[in-house]
């Protein structure tokens, strides 16, 4: 240690109480070390940022830093090239993942993890794009840079003795150092922020959302009763055939028995190739992977959820939902894809929810699977490498052709390539086999 932390230490020690042990002398020397660091030329801002991994304060949750993340993210996406925002998104997207797994994990404080683990990706990637840079935002993402490196070293001395606290302040003040200080950088929201779907590459109008009126209050219908169709009806319903094979709102209220599955899954299909269609006329997908896209739709809605978007609670209407927050026919998770759609609309509107993991599955299957190749390696394929993507994030691209895949996640995978050949090869509608049938 140099000579400005060495005479300090030993004092900050004594005063904390620790001077005899080896965890307490660390301790001090990190804060010495951060409070050296804090003061220095290139690092103006407030002292607070040293306490960010040390054992005291206020504990920043996993929301404090998810929303935190989020809004360093915009912001470098306002300088970055497109090539880096691309690598930008793919990281923004795998911290998601991995703020879901931490949680389904239980772990208690997973902040320290989730920005020593984020940042050792993220940084490579700002420093880089630092040289091309107007002078002002140069100066912030230096400094930027420069704080955080400090803070994960700090944490990783805090993290091998037990001791680490990220704190929201010090959070605040790392924002400040890039020039956020029109918003507060931890304000959780769950509003649809258009400036981050842009940045994702999810552009165009999603449907507005319509949720269910039956969800968890009054009772579900009596299943319909088929009944002779009068001949005057029949001209009638042919003429108005087309416009109204785009209103899937009764699958907002259905929830089939055996006599209706076949004309309910029929239907859930033609709201499933509805989506396909839309997001494909916004983007710039191949006319030759057109095909492959509807068959992976098609195969995940089968694998997520069975084709289903509710499930009968008594005599309620409840979204199918997983302990992760995943919702839905697509089981869109509602931590991942915070911002960027609208979680009534993913847990209350069958139409809404497909239409989003359409959006979701053109993203990982043209910015990911295709433009990394995934089709050119031995052993790749386009589907399976979108599926692994969308089931567990953009670093989960290459799983399925992994020599040594972890057990449970090859099952996972396996049982989508199962189900895409049955789709792939028309039988489609053999999700029966999820009801028995």
């Amino acid at each position: 240690m140099g000579g400005r932390c060495s005479g300090k230490v030993r004092t900050l020690a004594s005063n904390m109480g620790f001077i005899k042990t080896l965890s307490g002398l660390a301790v001090a020397s990190a804060l010495c070390i951060g409070l050296l660091w804090a003061q220095d030329a290139r690092s103006p801002q407030p002292a607070q940022l040293a306490a960010l991994a040390l054992p005291f304060g206020q504990r920043a949750d996993w929301r404090d830093w998810d929303s935190f993340l989020t809004q360093v993210v915009k912001k470098l996406g306002q300088e970055f090239s497109e090539d880096q925002r691309d690598q930008l998104g793919e990281i923004f997207l795998d911290s998601r993942y991995e703020i879901v797994q931490a949680l389904s994990s239980g772990i208690s404080d997973p902040v320290p993890r989730l920005l020593t683990d984020t940042w050792a990706r993220l940084a490579p990637l700002l420093k880089q794009s630092i040289p091309g840079l107007s002078q002002q935002s140069a100066s912030q993402f230096s400094s930027f840079a420069t704080a955080m490196d400090g803070v994960t070293s700090l944490t990783g001395i805090s993290q091998q003795l037990g001791f680490v606290r990220i704190t929201p302040d010090a959070l605040r003040g790392a924002a400040s150092l890039l020039g956020i200080t029109d918003v507060d950088p931890l304000a959780y929201t769950v509003d649809v922020d258009t400036a981050l779907r842009d940045l994702m590459g999810l552009t165009g109008t999603l449907p507005t959302p319509r949720p269910s009126s039956l969800l968890e209050q009054g009772s579900l219908p009596a299943p319909a009763t088929k009944q002779a169709t009068a001949p005057w009806r029949l001209f009638w319903d042919t003429r108005n055939a087309h416009a109204a094979e785009a209103d899937f709102s009764r699958l907002n209220e259905w929830v089939p028995d055996d006599r209706e599955l076949q004309e309910y899954l029929e239907r859930v299909r033609d709201l499933l190739a509805d989506a396909h269609s839309k997001v494909l006329q916004k983007s710039k997908l191949a006319p030759e992977f057109h095909g492959l896209f509807r068959e992976i739709m098609l195969t995940t809605a089968w694998q997520e959820s069975c084709w289903r978007q509710f499930v009968r609670k008594g005599q309620k209407l409840a979204p199918l939902s997983s302990t992760t927050g995943d919702v839905g026919l697509m089981q869109v998770n509602r931590n991942v894809w915070r911002g960027l759609y609208s979680v009534q609309g993913l847990s209350g509107d069958m139409e809404y929810n497909g239409h989003a993991g359409a959006e979701i599955l053109m993203t990982y299957l043209a910015r990911y699977a295709i433009r990394k190749n995934e089709h050119k390696q031995p052993g790749g394929n386009l589907a399976r490498a979108t599926y692994s993507a969308y089931n567990g994030g953009p670093r989960h691209l290459t799983r399925y052709r992994a020599q040594k895949p972890v057990p449970q996640l090859k099952k996972v995978d396996d049982a989508f390539w199962q189900k895409f050949k049955a789709v792939s090869s028309g039988q489609e509608l053999a999700v029966k086999s999820c009801y028995g049938q």
